[in-house]
Order: structure tokens, then sequence, then C-alpha cells
């Protein structure tokens, strides 16, 4: 670093001087700074109110849905049936007896003792047919080293139906070899889904020689090549005395709410219950009111005002950066406008099951009262906040509101934009300022090493004059 000489030529520490003037200088840039200072923190401040709604809203989108104010619980014999309840299925005790359960149809050829051996004739291709009561007709083209059990069972997995159309669709059969013995083989075709409807009705083949081992039709299965191994049949049971016949051993909405699969058939009839479970929606309620209380606790951070040192002319550095701040007022109070308006219904304000505002601000909940407004009349406590599940109700009016808050154009982001704005106008300041300076500080070391050169060039014309004088003195003795 080059050594500055400023002040070596007038003896003067004008380095020191300059120093000085520099650090008068800079106290213009003081207030900038303040001012960038405090509108960083408060686009900080905005980031953290953002989040504390974004995490109360996130909550308040479970209250949306009145399913989670009618939860189910369901309890029954697994070893015969298992149920799947939803939030509209009625409360009370149901009997189930399954008197059989719904099987797929399945057909086998008699045994060869090599699945590879051709099966067919000599002809180059012949086609294989099967045919269901559903109507489905599947049609196999086979080569002519395509007529062992092997070949023939891959044929038919990978074969599509040809619908009216010309387009394609997937077969609702399938086919596999069961070894059933040593040098034993069987070819079996199953239908892939249950029910009277999946019956294998014919399979046959134009290839004579081939048809004789695989012929099968359901009018006459007694002397058909293949035989039934597993009759197709609808699953049949009784749901509190009425008969129910299904295709499938799910049945879908036996009553509205209520799907029941059926695993095996009862000797005697079964109990079913289905109960009220309020646990989820009181899991649901206290997230909802923990969120909407943290978003009290960042309000009160956020505007926490603290009073300044009676001799001190700047504001507590612990004052919050939004004190005073309109936006995050208004965002507080529509908030809690909603909360004090009465919703239309049975039930018109939160403290009718139990949350209530304290002193501070803040939710509560009376567990007991919460509980029995949920056991006696869930239906209502549901109306209070999904409303008429569009636009009124406590939780659609929340979500909308914070919504409106926090969405890309929302209220948040305008004055967080216009932070930005008047911090990009101070940056441009501040550069503005801080050149000036340097500007003035040049002009002092200009000026400071003019003034350097001038001093040093008197102080050697003194020296000068001083020698001639004492010489002339002394020509004089």
């Amino acid at each position: 670093m080059a050594m500055s000489i400023l002040g070596i030529g007038s003896g003067i520490d004008l380095n020191e001087v300059l120093d000085q003037l520099e650090a008068v200088e800079k106290n213009r840039l003081t207030p900038i700074k303040a001012q960038q200072k405090a509108i960083n923190n408060k686009i900080s401040g905005f980031g953290k109110l953002k989040s504390a709604l974004s995490t109360f809203n996130n909550a308040t989108a479970k209250l949306q849905k009145k399913e989670i104010f009618h939860g189910r619980t369901v309890s029954g014999n697994d070893n015969y049936f298992t149920t799947n309840v939803r939030s509209n299925a009625q409360l009370g005790n149901y009997s189930v007896s399954v008197e059989q359960l719904a099987r797929a149809h399945s057909v086998a050829t008699n045994a060869v003792n090599d699945k590879n051996a051709a099966l067919g004739n000599d002809n180059e291709t012949r086609t294989l047919t099967i045919e269901q009561a559903n109507g489905q007709k599947l049609n196999v083209t086979l080569s002519k080293d395509e007529t062992s059990l092997e070949s023939i069972a891959n044929a038919i997995n990978q074969a599509k139906v040809v619908n009216e159309d010309g387009s394609t669709s997937e077969s609702t059969v399938n086919a596999t070899i069961v070894r059933s013995g040593k040098d034993s083989y069987q070819l079996v075709i199953t239908s892939k889904e249950t029910g009277e409807q999946q019956t294998i009705t014919s399979v046959s083949s134009d290839d004579d020689k081939l048809n004789s081992l695989i012929g099968f039709d359901i009018n006459q299965a007694d002397s058909s090549a293949m035989s039934e191994v597993a009759k197709a049949q609808d699953a049949k049971f009784s749901f509190n005395g009425i008969t129910v016949n299904s295709a499938s051993n799910t049945v879908k909405d036996v009553i509205p709410g209520v799907d029941i699969t059926l695993k095996a058939v009862t000797t005697t009839s079964q109990n079913l219950t289905i109960a009220a479970d309020n646990e989820k929606t009181q899991e649901a309620l206290k997230e909802w009111v923990d969120a909407f209380n943290q978003l009290q606790s960042t309000i009160s951070t956020l505007t926490q005002f603290t009073a300044s040192d009676a001799n001190s002319d700047e504001l507590n550095s612990n004052n919050g950066p939004l004190i005073g701040d309109s936006t995050l007022r208004n965002i507080d109070q529509s908030i809690r406008s909603i909360f004090s308006k009465g919703q239309a219904g049975e039930l018109s304000v939160l403290s009718q099951i139990g949350i209530n505002m304290d002193s501070n601000g803040k939710l509560v909940i009376k567990e007991n009262e919460l509980e029995k407004a949920l056991k006696e009349n869930s239906d209502a406590v549901a109306i209070l906040f999904t409303g008429d599940g569009e636009t009124t109700g406590i939780a659609n009016e929340v979500f909308a509101k914070v919504s409106s808050f926090i969405d890309s154009d929302g209220m948040i982001d305008t004055a967080t934009n216009g932070l930005n704005s008047t911090l990009k106008s101070l940056d441009k300041r501040y550069d503005q300022v801080n050149n000036s300076i340097d500007q003035t500080i040049e002009r002092y070391r200009v000026q400071f090493t003019k003034l350097d050169i001038l001093i040093n060039q008197l102080n050697g014309m003194s020296n000068y004059l001083t020698t001639q004088f004492e010489m002339m003195a002394n020509l004089k003795k």
C-alpha cells in the first residue's frame, strides 16, 4: 500500500485533519442508513407476518370441509368382512350375514405331459375364441408354432379385445399353466373379475385337433373338453335383514357412506357398529386455535413498543418493525371482525362451542364444552364453520379474507413492493451522497497537498533569508 506523504512538507498532520473532515461528511449518510435499516426490518416483518398467516390459513382450510365434523368409527368382525365408512354414514348398529362370496369362473383342460408340445393341426394359423356372459368376445390368432399350452397361455394374456368401433381394450380373462403332477400340465382360463356376468360361456377354435383339447360350452359343460374347476357366482349377504346380491365381494354404498368387503361365510349374524368419532374434529380445531394464537404472538412481536430513555433522541431498538403499521392493523382487525359477527344457524359464535377470546386476544378452548357441542350437535358445529359450503361460515370467510392478504397481489405483497421501491430510492440516494462525499474529500486532499507544498516553499525561503541575514551580520563584525 502506498504511503501518504501529506504533511511532510509542512510538518502539520494533514492526514488526521482530512480524516476528521471525512468523518464529519460521512454523518450525511447516517439518516439514510437509518431509513434503510428500518425499511429492511419492515420487509422482514411482513415476511414473518405472511408466514404466520399462511400457517393459519392452512389450518383454516381443513375446517372448510364438512367431513371433518362428521368423523366415523366402525367396529365389526374382521374375520368375515371389513368396512369403510365416510362422513355421511348413518350412526347405528347393523347386522350382517354372509351366505356366499363372489367367485371368478375357471375352466381347465385335461392334463398333457408336455406343456411345450404342439397340440394343433398343420395349418399355418388358427383362431381361438373365448366368449363370456358379459358379451365380451376375445379372438386370439395362433400360428402353427403357437399351439402348445405354454404358447396358448401367453397368447391369451397378450391379446386385446377388438371393439365394434375398431378400438381395443383389455380382456377380462387370463390364462395360466398349472402343474398338476409329475409330467402333468393343465391350461386354466379364469375370468379376471368375480360374478356371474363374468362366466366363460364358450371356448372354441377352428382347429379341430386343438378344439378337442380346449373346447368348452357352458350349456354342455359335462361333455366339453374343458371342465369347470370353479363356477362363477355373485356374492350374497344380508344387511339388516335385507338380501343383497353383488358381482364383487366389495360392495360400495351398501347404505350411503358405507362400503363393505366380504371375506368369509358367516355361521351366525355378525354385528356392525358405526359411531361418531370426534377426535379428528377436536385435533383440527386445536390446530386452528394454535395457529391463530401463534399469529397473534407474531403480531405482538412485530408491534412491540418499548419506551426510549428520556435522554435519548433515538427510538428503542427493541421496538417491533411494524409498530403503528396500518396494513398489519387492518389485517388483524379484519380477522377478529369475522369472529365477533354472528353466523346464520343454530350456533352463531365460537363461544357457543367452548372457544373464547382471552384478555390477551388469544383463543382458548374449553374442552368439556367443545366435546359436548360435538357430541350433541355436530351438524350445527359444522354449519358454524362451513356455512353454505362456499362463502359463509367462519372457516370460509376467514380463508377468503386471509387469502386476499397473502396472495401474490394481496395486501402484504403490495405493502412489501412499496417498501422495496422506497428502498431502491434510498440506495440510489445513498450512492449519490457517498459519491459527493468522496468528491469533497478528494477536493480537500488536493487543496491540502497544495497547502503542504506552499508551506514547504515558504519554510525554505524563511530558512534561506535567515541564513543570509546571519551572514551579513557576521561581515559587519
